[in-house]
Order: structure tokens, then C-alpha cells, then sequence
């Protein structure tokens, strides 16, 4: 994709259109096509726990910018006004920068008195993950997303939307959005998925834990998931219905009897899919694992934020977490092998610089004496919370501890806190 200042030429295209935010909340592609002279929009496609929030909000700390926070989270078709102002960084050990609120900006779409932002359908966040860039419009699908990108042109704002949900569909949103600037972060798989353990360890936050392989299970027929549970060797559960509560508890009792390394293995397999899906794409590449000490690729990613949200966007790394823990299980460097040759086998639309890229990361684990990803926990005991540390309902008092008590929906108790909760 070719990033350039806006000419003279784009600015008078813009001098004829009347933004009304009270007119239609759907442009359509005609309408998105003078969104270059808008200064188009940003679209960040991340995985879970690879350091795509901190760029975000970066990014959303710019004047003129109006960051969504997981457009397609699946949570957005339940939000109240009122929960919005409760979910922010520090509301849970995040390990985010104590911005405002996560979905602040969604605020105005969601109804006075009752549920859910405007046009948000659930199936968008799991269903239909892996998808080719040639495959149909799914016309809500489109509406949804334009509806949040008219509201801050209309008012001089660049969108930024931050993606926890579109890694299998990058290319496809990238036909659909021509527009806008499309980044993917990558990071290393092993760093990765070591914090979603001490997540999962230290809070018992159990959700990113689970969501790569609820993933995996509501995309089970699709033929690039079926060639990576059988090439990797996950077991996926049945999912004998549509409803998104009985999936998540079928899916979670099915977590709970694999083994750490059986777990790994899916989540790598989710992972190698991802990177494939998404780097066949023009989307530029963020690699989160290089940023902090390789000034170049720093600097040419605050070259590319700095042409469209004309401010300078500084990505110098807070320190880092901590390097990998623990004794390493048995059977990680077969897992990463078994990656590999799916990389392999998947990865022939990829450039030689895209695969390789991928293949380094993936190699991580074959060079960690053979014995794959140290995850803390597997062989050591869990790490301890740090002494005078008081979780979010001891900050937030007996209030919080009612609004846990009262969440009956199990995709939200995978948090385990009081942000995610409510009724139907």
C-alpha cells in the first residue's frame, strides 16, 4: 500500500461534501471513495496479548483522532451506556497505559435505556474468521463498520479501529476498505501466549486462554482449520449449536481436560493461520518484537501513522514483560516443527520476506534447546501475586463485588471481572 500526504487535488474533492452526522449512518463504497482526502482511517489487526493496544492508544491520544477499541468484540451487542465508563485499563491487571475508558467513543451509539451498539450483529466476532479476499461483502458486516467511520468524518476526526477479531480476514477487509491504512502486529508466539497464561494463572482470567480455540471450533469446517488441527494434532469440541453461550462452555470443559502441551498446540495452530491470512495481504507489518531495538522499523512505522494522522506518533517500548519463566514441557519443539511444515503447506501466496518472517518466529522454538516455549506455571509452581497488590473489586468496593454476583452470561465470567456482565 502506498502511504502519501494528502495533494491539493484530494482537499478540493472535499469542498463540495456536506457532512451531516445527522444524515445516513452508511456511506457505501461511492461515498468511501474521496475517504483519502478525510485522511482515510487506520485499521490495526492484532491478536490477543501482542501489544496492539498500546499502538492503539498511541494513536488515540492524537488531537484529532477517534480510536475504537475491537469494533467486533463480541460484547458490543450488550453494552450499556453505563457499563462503558467501567471498563478501562485499570480496572483489571491489563497491563495497558491508564487511558479513558476502552469503548468511550461507542458511547453515542448506544441507546439511551438499552443494549448494544447500532448495527452490531455477534456472529461478527467468531463466525466466518478465515476468509479469502475474494469472497462476497457481507453487507452488515460493511454497514457496521462504516457506521463508525461517517461519525468522525463528519466531525474532522480520523478513525482509528483497533482488531483483536480480524487477523483471518485482513485481505478482505482490505478490498472492502481500500481506504484506510492497514498495519498487522505480529508477535512472537511464545511471548504471546506466556502472557495469556500468567493472565489466566494470576487472575484466572480465563479468555485468552480460550478464545483462539473457540476460534478454532466455530471455523471448524473451514477447509485451512481442518489442514492445521490435523497437522498440528488439535482436538477441537463439537459445537452442535449456533448460541454463543453453550459454544464458550462446551468449548471451556474442553480446554480444561487438555494438556499444557495439547493446549500450545492449538493455540499455535490459531496463531501460524492468523499470520498466514494475514500477511497475504498488503497490510504493512508491525513486528513487536523488533520495534524496541531496531530503529529503522520503528521509524517507519511512525513515518506511516505520522502521514495519516498528521501528528507525530512516538513508539518507543515501555520495558517489557518479563522474559519467558519455567521449565519447558515436553513435546514443544514437535509443536513448532508440526508449525512449520503448516507454514509450509499454507504459506505459498506469501512473499519470501512475509514467510520468512514468520518462519523466524516460529524457529524461536526449536532453538530453545529443543524443548519449545518456557510458559510459567507448566512445570514450576504459578507465580505468586505481587504482595499489596489489591484486585479490581477491593478498588472498586462492594459495588463491583454486586455487579460480579449478579453476570449470568459465561463469556463474561471468562474475564473474571466486574467489566464484562449483564443480561441478554
Amino acid at each position: 500500500m502506498e502511504l502519501r500526504d494528502l495533494s491539493a487535488h484530494d482537499v478540493e474533492r472535499c469542498d463540495d461534501i456536506e457532512l451531516n452526522p445527522a444524515g445516513p449512518q452508511v456511506f457505501g463504497t461511492a461515498m468511501r471513495s474521496v475517504a483519502p482526502a478525510l485522511g482515510g482511517a487506520i485499521f490495526l489487526h492484532t491478536g490477543w496479548r501482542s501489544g496492539g493496544t498500546w499502538i492503539w492508544s498511541q494513536c488515540r491520544a492524537a488531537s484529532h483522532v477517534c480510536g475504537f477499541y475491537e469494533p467486533l468484540h463480541e460484547h458490543a451487542a450488550r453494552f450499556r451506556r453505563r457499563d462503558v465508563a467501567i471498563m478501562r485499563p485499570g480496572s483489571w491487571q491489563s497491563n495497558h497505559s491508564d487511558t479513558p475508558p476502552y469503548f468511550e467513543e461507542y458511547r453515542d451509539l448506544i441507546p439511551r435505556g438499552g443494549r448494544g451498539v447500532a448495527r452490531y450483529k455477534s456472529r461478527f466476532a467468531f463466525d466466518n474468521f478465515f476468509r479469502s479476499p475474494d469472497e462476497p461483502s457481507d453487507l452488515e458486516l460493511e454497514a457496521y463498520l462504516d457506521s463508525l467511520l461517517t461519525g468522525p468524518w463528519a466531525r474532522g476526526k480520523l478513525p482509528v479501529l483497533k482488531f483483536c477479531r480480524s487477523m483471518g480476514r485482513v485481505g478482505w477487509l482490505e478490498n472492502l476498505f481500500p481506504q484506510a491504512l492497514h498495519l498487522v502486529v505480529l508477535r512472537d508466539p511464545l511471548a504471546q501466549f506466556q502472557s495469556i497464561q500468567r493472565l489466566r494463572e494470576q487472575q484466572r482470567n480465563r479468555y485468552f486462554a480460550l478464545a483462539p480455540l473457540l476460534v478454532l471450533a466455530r471455523n471448524a469446517q473451514h477447509p485451512a482449520v481442518r489442514e492445521a488441527a490435523q497437522t498440528l494434532g488439535v482436538r477441537l469440541p463439537d459445537l452442535l449449536s449456533t448460541d454463543m453461550d453453550y459454544a464458550v462452555e462446551t468449548c471451556w470443559r474442553h480446554v480444561r481436560r487438555l494438556s499444557a502441551a495439547e493446549h500450545y498446540r492449538g493455540f499455535l495452530a490459531f496463531w501460524t493461520l492468523c499470520a498466514v491470512h494475514a500477511l497475504e495481504s498488503e497490510a504493512q507489518v508491525i513486528d513487536m518484537d523488533t520495534i524496541g531495538s531496531n530503529a529503522g522499523h520503528r521509524l517507519m512505522v511512525e513515518a506511516a501513522l505520522r502521514t495519516r494522522i498528521g501528528e507525530a506518533i512516538k513508539l518507543v517500548p515501555r520495558q517489557a514483560e518479563g522474559a519467558r519463566r519455567g521449565t519447558p514441557p515436553a513435546g514443544m519443539a514437535e509443536a513448532h516443527a508440526a508449525a512449520l511444515r503448516l507454514l509450509q503447506a499454507t504459506g505459498g501466496k506469501l512473499t519470501a520476506e512475509r514467510r520468512d518472517l514468520v518462519a523466524g518466529k516460529l524457529q524461536a522454538g526449536l532453538d530453545l534447546g529443543g524443548a519449545g516455549p518456557c510458559v510459567p506455571g507448566w512445570s514450576s509452581p504459578a507465580l505468586p501475586r505481587p504482595p499489596g497488590r489489591r484486585s479490581a473489586v477491593q478498588r472498586l468496593g462492594t459495588g463491583a463485588m454486586v455487579l460480579m454476583a449478579q453476570a449470568t452470561q459465561p463469556l463474561r465470567r471468562l474475564h473474571g471481572a466486574l467489566v464484562w456482565r449483564g443480561g441478554r
